[in-house]
């Protein structure tokens, strides 16, 4: 099993409609690193912040998924992960992402915060 991960959009969280194939959000800021990106989406996927409606999505997301889904969940799991360690720039060299959110005026105040939403794609290896 295989996982691409593809960014989709990022708005703010009012703005995104959902998606049936698994996908998590993370917030994002001006002239963030991947680094930072892949953390943020480890760290989400690692809490089960994953939604969608398909069943890669539910062994993803769900704390108990049954000794009969154990395997798979594991399969699902390595995949996702892996999904995100492969993640690389669309510009070869690019080392800040998200340049077009513009700053807060504020540092101290709470603004509404931006989200990246990447969705899980399934590779099909046959």
């Amino acid at each position: 099993m295989k996982f691409e991960l593809n960014h989709v959009d990022t708005c703010l969280p009012d703005f995104w409609s959902g998606h049936h194939l698994p996908h998590v959000q993370i917030p994002v800021y001006r002239n963030m690193s991947l680094k930072d990106i892949k953390q943020s989406l480890r760290y989400e996927l690692g809490m089960g912040c994953v939604m969608g409606s398909t069943e890669h999505a539910r062994l993803l997301h769900d704390d108990f998924v049954g000794a009969e889904n154990e395997k798979l969940a594991d399969q699902v799991t390595r995949a996702a992960y892996a999904a995100i360690n492969r993640i690389k720039p669309a510009k070869k060299g690019q080392r800040k992402f998200f340049t077009d959110i513009e700053p807060s005026q504020y540092e101290d105040e709470l603004g509404d915060s931006v989200f990246a939403f990447f969705v899980f794609v399934e590779i099909d290896r046959g």
